[in-house]
Parts: C-alpha cells; structure tokens; sequence
C-alpha cells in the first residue's frame, strides 16, 4: 500500500492487470537475467511501467505508438472511510478514484458531502491476507449482524485505543476498539480478541480477502489480526537479487530448455516418462527430435537441460529459497569476484600495486569491482512476520490465475555499480573459530535465533561465528566509508558469502553501491579501495569498533542481546547498524566483541 499526493491510500494490483491496453507492449520493458530466471523459475523479468504521454514530433507525426499512457494500476484500499463531520464509516468500492465524499443526509443544505478520510485500520493474517476492518461485525458482535444501520466512528479522547469507539445509530450499540490487537489463549495456542469477538465465543476466521487482485477470495480459517494500515509487518517483500555473471558455452542454453517445454515436444515427453517410471534420457529425447532441432547441442547440454526440465516439473511445490540453496546460489559469484574477469556486464580486478600490513594482515584477498550489474526481482511477499515461505506460493500472491511457463515474469530492475570485494584468510579464521571462548559468544545469538524460529516456523540456519564476525566487519567498513566518501547511508549495500564448510569454505563480504543514480557509478568506492587508501579506512573502522558512544552498556548487554528480534549482542545504532535496505540479515547477527573482543576478554576478537 501506499499513499498518494492527495492523500488516497491505495494498493498496487497483481501483475494480471499489468500492461493492459492495445499500445502496450512489454517488451520495452523486458530484463533477461539467465541465472535468476532459473532460480526464480520464470521466463523473464520486467520493468515496472513508466508513463509516457501522447505527444507529436514535427508535422503532427505521433512521435510514440506502443506504451502510451501504460502505468502500474492501484486500487483503492481500505474501502471503509469515515467523515471528519459526521463521523459517518461509508464504504466504497476499490476502483472508486479520488475521495470519498460522505452522503450523510445531514450535509444536503451543502448541495454535496465534504471529503471522507480512509479509515487507519485494516485486517491481516499470516497467509498473506488482507481485508477491511469489520466495523459492522465488531460493534455488533456477530458474524452475520441482522442491523444495517449507520455506523459512526468517534473519538473519546486519549492516545489509546478505547479513546476510539465505534457505534451504531438504529440500534444503539456501542464499542470501543480497545485490546483490539491483543492475543487470547486457547486450545490451539493462541487467538486474538478480533476472531474472537462474538457474545458466545464463536470464532471469526479470516475471509482470504486479496483486494490487490480486485474481490477475489479464498478460504481461510486463520486468525485475523488488526493493524494500522501504515504498519511495517503488513508487507514484507520476498525480493531476490543476482549480480549478473556471464553465462558460459558449458551453461544449458535457454534455446534448448525452451524447446522441451514447446508444444511440439509435451506429448512425446509424457510418454518418456511414463515408460521410463518418470524419467528421460537423451536417447529418448533424440528420438522423438525428429527435425533434428537439437542437433547443435552436445549429449551433455541435452542432459543438463532435461534435468533442468524434470526438477522444476517435479520439484517447484516444495522448492524453497532457503539458506542452503543460498550458499550455492552465491559460490558462482564468489568464484567469479576473488579470481577476476573482463567483460562488458562484470569488471573485476586486483590492485596494480601491494597493500601495506595494514590490510594484507587482515585480509588474504582484495578485488575492485569497477563494474557490476545488479538485478532484483520481486517473487512474493508475507505478513505479520518475514518468515520462509515456498517459492509457488510466493508467486501465487501475485496473480490471480497461473500462466503458462513461456508467459510467466516477474517484476524487477536493475543497478550497475561498483564495489570492493575482500576475503579473510582461511586457515587463520578456521583456527579462530574454533576457540571455545568465540564458540560460546556466536551460541547466545544462535540460541536466540533458534528461539525466534521455532515461534515463527522458520528455517534452520547455522548462525556460525563465521557469518558474524564477516556480516559485522563489512557495517563498520560500510560505517567508515559513508563517513569518509560521502555516500549516502543507503547507497551502499552488502553482499556476504559464508559457508564453514572444511572442504569449500568461503569467507568473504562484497560491498558495493546499490544506487541507481550516478553516485553508483562515478568510481569513488573503487578508489577508496586502492592502496593507500583501503588502509586508511579499515584502520579507521577497527578502531571505532573498539569503543562505542553507548559503552560499556553496548558491550555488556550478555545472553539478553539487543536489536532486532535480540538478535545483537555488541553491535547498536550508535556503532554497527546500518539502514536495513542496506543489510541482508535486517541488522541481525552483529557483534563488535568477535571483530575487536569484549572489555572482558579481549582475545576472542578475531583482530
């Protein structure tokens, strides 16, 4: 949801509705990212519309004939608004533009109604829901109330909710929306005041409202929750991000996995698999190629490309983007950023001449990024809390009907940058890590992660002292560098690569600008991080690490923890935090005691 100039809260619609109309054409619009699409199993990507005028060149010739006037359509939400007069609640529908105007018979003399405000409250539950406010459920107490009367929505006086009560005029009941948002126990676990709201305890489940796909419903028995409109847990984005790598002659060509999902191919590939108990080798695949389409491909593309095929067939209902898919998802660019490459898209390299001790102590790789491109894609999204959720469900929010695979996108944009990419020594962090005095530190967070998880139904994580120690090293050089350079402090991002695995470990960070401005690309953090001044920086943030304006209380906040979900044990806005845009782990996992060590013990910290 969001709020326009005239004030109008509205809600962007699923991508069904998208470049509707006879001049659109998507193609303009059209990113292809070969690995994300993969990952997110889709055909492609696309930019969300800008709005292009009608306008005429010289001689009246239209200058412009596709795309004319396409946009990003919103609707309406909530749909309840109240009269700042009469305090009358009246409903609209979701395409109504503009305000509201109230028809209260009170402002006849007017000739019209004076502009109604949208009301601040609406509905979520966990399944990704989203409704009105039952306003005539609540004040009467019942799921299906006989009284159709006018509803008026007053304020009493007071910061709190029961200063806000909600009331019917014919028959006279009252209520105020006091413990609203509150929790109850019962033989599930817990429920809340808002399904619980009848006279004789009866529930009032959620109704699976999805008002960004117009009035669709869906069935749903979970517990409705109350919620300020404007309220950060009514939408966390499920975004996933790629830096583009070029995709290499060994790579399953998209030509050829396009041709096994044509219709020329389906029913050939039905009859494999069902001979074969579900499988299908090339020699099947070969044999029903009777045009011989596929004869450029090696044997060995054919077999990549139907595996391919038959995973995402059988395995997109219980695919996940958890956290060990994570780790292989980003060794490819882990391999491409700490050994170097050329190309138009991707530009790594190494320092010309050597760093001093200062940097070659701490770090056993350093490489310039003088040029990436990044591309981000929105797949879905939860509410109340950012828990996992699988990835055809995430795309099912999106849309109200499925589409066919070759017509499937999403949408997303892209950045080029910039960034400098360093790596700690292996053998060095593999001996710290193991120190029982470190080990005993990273478990009071993985202790308290475990406890958040199981209440949220998260995934498992290893929240190693690898990932801790690597994900606060790159906020307090990120820290240094917005104070040194004058970035912004949300135009730089991080990109970790953690994996304590023995035999292919990685422990390196990426920090690279995340601004599609010019401040992306002018070549400032590439030179900060050149000899002479790599040193001068990370020399810097070690010793701000060493001392925070909130010690010793910053230092010493023990098992409890601070931040996010407590998720923090030395790190707080004074020292370490960063804009949560700019953090992949939402300003969790943090400790200045493993980089520098703690006022008790100093030999814990890796530095």
């Amino acid at each position: 949801m969001t709020v326009l100039l005239d004030g109008t809260s509205v809600i962007a619609a699923g991508l069904d509705h998208w470049f509707e109309g006879d001049s659109a054409d998507p193609g303009e619009f059209r990113i292809d990212e070969w690995r994300l699409q993969r990952r997110l199993r889709t055909s492609h990507f696309r930019l969300p519309p800008h709005f292009n005028p009608p306008t005429r060149g010289p001689g009246g010739i239209v200058a412009r004939t596709s795309n004319i006037g396409i946009t990003v359509p919103f609707l309406r939400f909530p749909t309840w608004s109240f009269c700042p007069y009469c305090k009358r609640l009246q409903r609209s529908p979701l395409t109504l533009e503009g305000k509201a105007r109230c028809l209260d018979p009170k402002h006849a003399d007017r000739g019209r109604g004076p502009d109604m405000a949208q009301v601040p409250f609406v509905t979520v539950c966990e399944l990704g829901h989203l409704d009105d406010f039952p306003w005539r459920e609540w004040v009467h107490r019942a799921v299906h109330p006989a009284c159709t009367g006018t509803l008026r929505l007053r304020s009493l006086g007071g910061g709190s909710l029961a200063g806000q009560e909600v009331s019917c005029a014919t028959c006279r009941k009252r209520r105020t929306l006091e413990g609203v948002m509150n929790t109850l126990p019962s033989d599930g676990g817990e429920t809340t005041v808002l399904s619980n709201t009848l006279e004789r305890g009866a529930d009032f489940p959620c109704s699976g409202a999805r008002p960004w796909l117009g009035n669709a419903t869906e069935p749903c028995s979970q517990p409705l929750r109350a919620s300020l409109r404007g309220a950060s847990n009514v939408y966390f984005p499920l975004v996933e991000s790629s830096i583009y790598l070029p995709q290499s002659p060994s790579s399953t060509p998209e030509r050829l996995i396009k041709i096994i999902r044509s219709q020329g191919f389906s029913s050939g590939m039905s009859l494999a698999r069902a001979r074969n108990g579900g499988s299908i080798t090339v020699a099947d695949f070969r044999e029903m190629d009777s045009n011989g389409i596929a004869n450029s491909y090696t044997d060995e593309q054919v077999s990549e490309a139907l595996a391919e095929y038959l995973g995402q067939e059988e395995g997109d209902s219980e695919h996940s983007l958890d956290e060990l898919s994570l780790i292989d998802w980003r060794r490819p660019e882990y391999e491409v950023l700490r050994n170097g490459l050329h190309h138009p898209e991707l530009v790594v390299t190494g320092s010309t001449s050597p760093y001093t001790a200062a940097v070659t102590e701490a770090f056993s790789r350093v490489r310039l990024v003088e040029l990436l491109r990044e591309t981000r894609a929105l797949w879905g999204f939860t509410r109340l809390t950012s828990a996992d959720l699988k990835l055809r469900e995430g795309k099912k929010r999106l849309r109200l009907s499925q589409v066919a695979p070759n017509r499937d996108w999403l949408p997303a944009y892209t950045v080029n940058g910039e960034g400098i990419y360093l790596e700690l020594e292996p053998t060095r962090l593999q001996a710290w890590e193991q120190e029982p005095g470190v080990i005993e530190r990273a478990g009071l967070l993985a202790q308290r992660y475990e406890a958040i998880r199981q209440i949220r139904g998260s995934a498992e994580r290893d929240i190693s002292p690898r990932l801790i120690l690597i994900h606060t090293i790159a906020h307090i050089l990120m820290n240094q560098l917005i104070f040194e350079c004058g970035y912004s402090t949300a135009s730089l991002r991080e990109r970790l690569f953690v994996d304590p695995d023995q035999e292919r470990p990685m422990a390196g960070l990426l920090i690279y600008t995340a601004a599609g401005d010019a401040e992306g690309t002018m070549g400032g953090l590439v030179r900060m991080g050149r000899p002479g001044n790599l040193e001068r920086v990370w020399e810097a943030a070690l010793a701000d690490a060493g001392w925070c304006s909130t010690d010793p209380i910053c230092m010493e906040t023990g098992q409890a923890g601070q931040g996010p979900d407590s998720c923090n044990l030395a790190a707080c806005h004074s020292c370490a935090l960063l804009p949560e845009t700019s953090c992949e782990e939402f300003n969790r996992f943090l400790d200045r005691g493993l980089v520098v060590g703690s006022l008790k013990d100093s030999g814990i910290g890796f530095f």
